[in-house]
């Protein structure tokens, strides 16, 4: 009896997290920073809004789907805000992932980041490998320490990303 309560809890425990229904804690991911890694809270899209401030998340390939986005400030420095502009980063015409990794501007960390600091990103695309795409969305996404991300009832998204492709 106390095994099929139990496993019951847990039934519903995960139906919960896979239907979104989950009521405690937050969902949290990692992200860089100046070739670190950061943690902050997913609090989603703000609705009508197209720009907020100057503080600037970059995509790489789309959101999360190659490796952790990239932000520009962090809490305590001029610019910083937990509202980000999304930026969506993508290879430029004609050139490949070969041609960003055999440039000034790929980080130390890839393969788990092809990008780890916004500074180098801006330098890709005045080089002419990246483009920049504007959506025009606002993310609310308050940093937070590892500790916190980590807190129990804290969902952490995953860490494992595919293999970039040539072209992204």
């Amino acid at each position: 009896m106390y095994y099929k309560i139990k496993i019951g809890a847990l039934v519903l425990f995960v139906s919960l997290i896979v239907t979104g229904q989950v009521f405690a804690g937050a969902i949290t991911a990692n992200g860089w920073y100046e070739e670190e890694e950061i943690y902050y809270i997913l609090r989603g899209v703000e609705e009508g809004v197209t720009e907020r401030g100057e503080n600037d998340l970059y995509l790489i390939g789309g959101d999360r789907v190659y490796q952790a986005n990239v932000a520009e400030f962090i809490p305590g420095e001029p610019g910083y805000s937990p509202h980000w502009n999304v930026n969506v980063v993508h290879t430029a015409a004609g050139m490949t992932l070969d041609d960003i990794l055999n440039s000034p501007y790929v980080s130390s960390h890839y393969p788990e980041a092809l990008f780890d600091d916004v500074e180098d990103i801006l330098g890709a695309e005045a080089d002419g490998l990246i483009v920049i795409d504007h959506p025009g969305v606002v993310v609310l996404c308050p940093i937070i320490s590892e500790k916190g991300a980590e807190a129990p009832g804290n969902l952490p998204l995953s860490e494992d990303f595919p293999e970039f492709p040539d072209t992204f």
